[in-house]
């Protein structure tokens, strides 16, 4: 069973989130206005409060004190106009600090108002964050469901894809055996016994070479279902390269040449690298029969990587081949031992090296592409 991932967000910071775009989206509003105000308060300041209207203070006022002086008569009423001259003149002379009285109670009702914002925000919040994340664990859920399902009917289909492999493989052996029995009954009941132990022998060589297919086909399925994990060391990559070589090349005819630094390293597993090797050579050489194929072995470091480029003079891929040469059961020999498996088998190996492999063109001459994590020399 294949472990469910995690959310990408979860129930609180969902809730977190849309807390956030409500206070930002109630907030921006109010401290907008409150700025247009201050500015707006300003400007009415500034038009009112001006040397005119100070100077006509000044002038009542002392218009009054003059009044006051020559009618005793009228001085209180002189006097109390005369204060409220002055009091006037004394706001008209302090324009800030009326600003900052109608800025106080503005702020307030504004700090009331942001208040008030906020604890509805929270409200809002927690009961739409509620409805949100219940529907979003629902969707999250509903997609991890569906990803398994469509995981399995993958896998089903892979199998299903096996067992018609398999089915087939196993069939075309069994079909001959059965025939080569029922014709070496019949022999024995009517041929003569020197007859009949001539047509034995030739039934069971015919026999023992369609159960040796059999092995085969069991032996390749056996290496890919049960490749050993890489065990990597740190190795002298042109080192182990022409000591491969020398040992795949006693094996089947062929010639290869190696070029590039001497001195390049890099993790790898001996031996799953000379299956490696052994994959990819004898791949080029049995799409060659015949031809002594000449493989040239080109090793270069680029960016921390090493890249390993196997090229030979043989005939390409087929395009239509070529583009899923990679996969399992795919191979443009139509032999009977042949199962397809050996690409399959060499790219498994190299992704669990780090690294990768891919298969191109160069002047006509086919060529496989290896990139792996180098060490430092």
């Amino acid at each position: 069973m294949k472990p469910v991932p995690t959310p990408l967000m979860t129930d609180r910071r969902v809730a977190v989130l849309l807390l956030l775009a409500i206070v930002v989206a109630t907030i921006a509003p109010l401290v907008a206005a409150l700025y247009f105000m201050d500015r707006a308060l300003q400007t009415s300041l500034n038009l009112g409060f001006n040397a005119q209207i100070m100077q006509a203070l000044e002038d009542e006022s002392r218009n009054l004190r003059t009044l006051r002086d020559l009618d005793p008569a009228q001085r209180d009423l002189y006097r109390r106009q005369f204060e409220q001259v002055e009091e006037l003149r004394q706001v008209y002379s302090g324009s800030e600090l009326v600003k900052e009285k109608v800025l106080g109670s503005l702020k307030t009702y504004f700090a009331v108002g942001v208040v008030a914002t906020l604890l509805l925000a929270v409200a809002l919040a927690a009961l739409v964050s509620r409805s949100i994340a219940r529907a979003y664990s629902t969707a999250f859920r509903e997609l991890i469901a569906q990803r398994e399902r469509v995981a399995y009917l993958e896998e089903m289909a892979s199998w299903q894809a096996l067992a018609r492999m398999l089915a087939h493989e196993i069939r075309n052996p069994l079909t001959p055996i059965e025939m080569l029995v029922t014709s070496l009954r019949r022999a024995h009941e009517s041929m003569e016994v020197d007859d009949f132990s001539t047509q034995l022998a030739r039934t069971e060589t015919m026999v023992g070479e369609e159960l040796q297919h059999l092995r085969n086909l069991v032996t390749r399925f056996s290496e890919f279902a049960t490749l050993p994990r890489i065990q990597p060391t740190a190795v002298n990559l042109a080192a182990l390269l022409r000591q491969h070589m020398e040992s795949i090349a006693a094996t089947c005819e062929l010639r290869y040449r190696l070029a590039g630094p001497m001195d390049i390293r890099a993790s790898i597993d001996p031996p799953l690298f000379r299956q490696v090797l052994a994959n990819i050579v004898r791949n080029g050489v049995e799409a060659n029969p015949g031809m002594l194929v000449t493989f040239d072995f080109a090793l270069a470091a680029r960016d921390g990587n090493v890249e390993l480029t196997i090229a030979n003079d043989g005939v390409p891929v087929p395009q239509e081949i070529a583009r899923r040469m990679f996969e399992p059961y795919v191979s443009g020999r139509n032999t009977r031992d042949n199962m397809g498996l050996g690409l399959a088998i060499v790219r498994k190996i190299l992704i669990e090296h780090g690294g990768e492999i891919r298969y191109q063109e160069h002047g006509g001459r086919p060529s496989f592409e290896i990139a792996l994590l180098g060490l430092p020399t």
